[in-house]
C-alpha cells in the first residue's frame, strides 16, 4: 500500500480509481478538523499487512472504498478495529461517511 495523506483519526482505503476522490476528501476534512489518513492499494494479492496494520493501530476506524479493497483487507485485520464500506459515488457523501465514522 501507498501512503498518499498520513492521519490518526480515520483511514480511507482506495485504488488506482477512487484514490482522487479519497485524497480530495481528506483535503477537506482536514478543514474540518478530521486527520484522515489515505491509503492506495495498489496490491491487493497479498495485501500489505505491514502498512495496514500501523494504520489498523493508529486509528480507530477503517473505510474501503469498493467491495474488492474491503474484502481483502477485512480478512487481514488483527484487532477488532471498525471496517466499513463505502457505498457512495461522490466526494460530499465520502465527507459525510467520514464525518460519521469520525471519532
Amino acid at each position: 500500500m501507498k501512503v498518499r495523506n498520513k492521519g490518526v483519526d480515520i483511514t480511507v482505503i482506495a485504488d488506482e480509481t477512487t484514490i482522487d476522490m479519497a485524497f480530495a476528501a481528506s483535503r477537506t476534512l482536514a478543514v474540518c478538523g478530521i486527520s484522515t489518513a489515505v491509503l492506495e492499494a495498489t496490491c491487493l494479492d497479498p495485501v500489505d499487512t505491514r502498512t495496514l496494520s500501523y494504520y489498523e493501530q493508529t486509528t480507530p476506524c477503517l473505510i474501503a472504498m469498493n467491495a474488492r479493497i474491503f474484502d481483502a483487507v477485512s480478512s487481514v485485520l488483527q484487532t477488532n478495529t471498525t471496517m466499513q464500506l463505502f457505498d457512495g459515488t461522490s466526494e460530499a457523501e465520502l465527507i459525510q461517511t467520514v464525518r460519521r465514522a469520525a471519532p
